[in-house]
């Protein structure tokens, strides 16, 4: 449940009570309060929503510390690597969607020329990874060792150094 859930849920209460008291103010019994979720009814995850609020991008709390999600304190805390790992393959999955998308015939490549692919679209995104036209254009025609060239003579290669190297020798051997 959601702060403005919560918010509609309670502002609901309170004017099904002063609507109840007015209309029955000459009555002596209670009006019948509506069946809705209280607070003691929450399970732990909307209990701490509700407290913490969910923020999905990081945001300095009022401790000035780095935190994330349902008030993880990421300076103190971090993740576990169970953590980074399903961050990881949800990247990989939104990366393979765009890919998708964008290359059409990349999953034709071997195995390790696709993972060339993804590798280089995680560094520099889809949209850098577009940038590299003939690299993509002799890919697309088989020419690997052209491929692997154009990934070398890059500003990008000059940026990540040994891992170009490692990558651009897959691309042409893969």
């Amino acid at each position: 449940m959601n702060n403005n859930t919560s918010l509609t849920i309670r502002l609901s209460i309170l004017l099904f009570l002063l609507v109840g008291i007015s209309a029955c103010a000459h009555k002596k019994t209670r009006p019948q309060l509506p069946q809705v979720p209280t607070l003691e009814t929450y399970s732990v995850d909307d209990l701490l929503i509700y407290h913490e609020g969910l923020k999905l991008k990081p945001y300095t709390d009022a401790r000035n510390k780095l935190t994330i999600g349902v008030g993880r304190n990421l300076e103190d805390s971090g993740i576990s690597k169970e953590e980074a790992l399903i961050l990881l393959h949800n990247d990989i999955d939104r990366i393979n969607r765009e890919l998708d998308k964008s290359l059409p015939w990349w999953r034709k490549l071997s195995p390790v020329r696709q993972n060339v692919i993804i590798s280089m679209a995680y560094n520099l995104g889809v949209g850098g990874l577009l940038r590299f036209n003939r690299m993509l254009s002799y890919l697309q025609d088989g020419d690997y060792a052209a491929a692997a060239e154009e990934m070398l003579s890059s500003t990008w290669a000059n940026q990540v150094g040994t891992r170009a190297v490692e990558l651009a020798d897959m691309m042409e051997n893969g």
